[in-house]
């Protein structure tokens, strides 16, 4: 298990960032976890806080991320960890997040704990 990371979750689905702290959880030791629900409010929030790892969903209210999001969130926070999160085809997608500067891509399906296991894995150990 990974030692305390500070996490940011932002996906505008109540149910998906339950699910996700959770898993953070079982990966983590003691994981300091918050949350935002839309793309300001996590641009905002990253203005202020600084994160270790930002599982950062592609579809959400007041904009969606894309390759442009990453490069502005690098720009706030140089030293961040983000990884893609969606329910969007991760074989269209994740090539160009990972050009931009994502350091990986959970698809939302029944694996997306493997996946997001191997994320934090590669990254901090």
């Amino acid at each position: 298990m990974t030692e305390t990371i500070k996490i940011l979750i932002a996906d505008d689905s109540d149910m998906m960032r339950l699910v996700m702290k959770r898993l953070f959880s079982n990966y983590v030791v003691s994981p300091n976890i918050s949350e935002t629900k839309n793309l300001s409010d996590t641009i905002n929030y990253l203005k202020e806080e600084s994160i270790d790892f930002l599982l950062l969903d592609i579809n959400m209210p007041q904009g969606d991320s894309n390759p442009d999001t990453i490069r502005e969130i690098l720009t706030i926070q140089p030293d961040i960890k983000i990884c893609m999160f969606s329910g969007n085809d991760k074989d269209l997608l994740e090539q160009d997040f990972l050009e931009a500067g994502a350091v990986g891509f959970v698809q939302k399906d029944e694996k997306m704990g493997d996946s997001l296991q191997q994320v934090i894995n590669s990254v901090f150990n």
